[in-house]
């Protein structure tokens, strides 16, 4: 019987990862090393919490379809945020800006809506499809 339960649990847990790239997933890697080609005019700016006394020591990431989406803030210190998404080479794939946030402090996917949630500086947040993400 323990045999059985034992073969039911690992074909369970190898469906996971096939699962997880349906889905827009948040990831908390150190600030520090970020990818080696950040853009120029952007930064890596992972604040603790919405007042920002400090930086974060793990910034949240989103993968997606075996794609990784930093979320870097402009040195500028405009109220944007930048997605860029990089494959698995580390070769940038997508770089938008969205307004209306700044330093990243959470992240909240949801499988519901299909949206990733942003919420930055002073409790701003801004809101992205996962189809903005992936492939």
């Amino acid at each position: 019987m323990n045999r059985i339960a034992l073969g039911a649990a690992l074909a369970l847990l190898s469906t996971v990862p096939a699962f997880a790239a349906d889905r827009a997933m948040i990831d908390y890697l150190p600030r520090q090393q970020p990818p080696p080609n950040v853009p120029a005019d952007m930064n890596v700016t992972c604040a603790n919490k919405p007042e920002f006394t400090a930086l974060a020591a793990k910034c949240p990431v989103i993968r997606y379809q075996g794609m990784t989406t930093w979320v870097f803030s402009y040195k500028d210190n405009r109220w944007s945020m930048a997605l860029v998404t990089y494959d698995s080479s580390n070769k940038i794939v997508r770089n938008v800006e969205h307004k209306g946030a700044r330093y990243i402090v959470n992240a909240v996917s949801s499988p519901k809506t299909q949206m990733v949630t942003i919420s930055g500086q002073d409790n701003r947040t801004i809101t992205v499809p996962w189809a903005e993400l992936g492939k």
